[in-house]
């Protein structure tokens, strides 16, 4: 195949000696694990900060009875007697009746049924209060600054389509945003890497522009469905779905809006791999004037397609 378009590297690397998996994944994140970094450089509230909600409050919640079982394990050893208010049971009662005082003095709740006796006892339920409150503090930032934190939720498409356009084919996939809040300037980029076919290495990769036919639009209220004309200067051109395959294709979005509630441009990233198409097909209208005159969106229609008859020669 000729070299259509041919892109310099993104900051992807283009020369590997394995097989690796898709460039960008689900999520929009890179497939890169970073290894060799200084405990310094770890960044642990950016890592906080922008780790999945499910891990970060499954660590939030493991630090808050750890650190909890910690300081009731440091009371028991200090002795039950230098405590009020503890009935006489066994040693795992006790041991749970400093657990709940350990709770009440890291949350400064201090109920009163259980209290401290003795200089070493009230000096290790003060240090606890001191790192209740920090911690408190530490983690009312992290929430603040999680839910503060401008991102854009848009949803594309499952799957992206080899679809008729103006008596040819293209290449489509389609967004929508799925927050009520206003975007505008949207602006995206598409690129295709596959594996270099004339290279030495089997591995090398090769970064293809994809020209849209609009690759910029003013609002963003509605769906976008982004359409790669196929022509003589397309990377597509005269591919079928096995040569994709043997290429490992990965095409690679961009999108860049502006954001009318944070008053901030936002990004977002997304790929397919080349068995996330659907050849010979075509989206489904997702929205609809009602009686009123009011558009409807369906948001959950911008994954339905329908299928088109292809002829023998797909892309010539």
């Amino acid at each position: 195949m000729a070299i259509f378009n041919q892109s310099k590297d993104p900051g992807l690397g283009e020369k590997y000696y394995s097989r690796t998996k898709r460039v960008i994944n689900k999520d929009g994140s890179f497939n890169v694990k970073n290894i060799g970094k200084s405990f310094k450089n770890l960044k642990l509230y950016q890592r906080l900060i922008n780790m999945h909600w499910f891990k970060f409050s499954c660590i939030v919640l493991l630090t808050y009875f750890s650190v909890n079982a910690l300081f009731a394990l440091v009371y028991y050893f200090a002795g039950i007697e230098h405590f009020t208010g503890i009935p006489i049971g066994t040693e795992l009662e006790n041991y749970f009746h400093l657990l709940f005082f350990s709770v009440q003095t890291f949350t400064t709740v201090g109920y009163g049924a259980v209290s401290p006796m003795g200089i070493s006892a009230n000096i290790i339920a003060s240090l606890e209060a001191m790192m209740g409150l920090l911690s408190f503090a530490l983690a009312t930032g992290l929430l603040y600054g999680r839910f503060s934190r401008p991102s854009a939720q848009i949803l594309y498409s499952e799957k992206a389509l080899i679809a008729p356009y103006n008596g040819g084919w293209s290449f489509q996939f389609r967004i929508v945003n799925q927050r009520n809040n206003v975007m505008m300037e949207m602006e995206a980029s598409l690129m295709v890497v596959m594996s270099d076919p004339d290279s030495e290495n089997k591995y090398a990769r090769k970064y293809y522009r994809m020209p849209l036919e609009v690759d910029f639009i003013y609002f963003f209220p509605l769906t976008w469905t982004i359409v790669h004309a196929i022509t003589e200067d397309s990377p597509l051109y005269g591919m079928t779905p096995e040569m994709l395959e043997k290429r490992e294709a990965e095409f690679l979005v961009l999108l860049k809006g502006f954001d009318d509630t944070f008053d901030q441009t936002l990004h977002s990233r997304y790929s397919y791999l080349h068995n996330e198409m659907e050849w010979g097909a075509r989206y489904v209208r997702s929205f609809h004037a009602n009686e009123t005159g009011d558009i409807v969106l369906d948001v959950d229609k911008v994954h339905e397609y329908e299928q088109v008859q292809m002829p023998e020669e797909v892309l010539k």
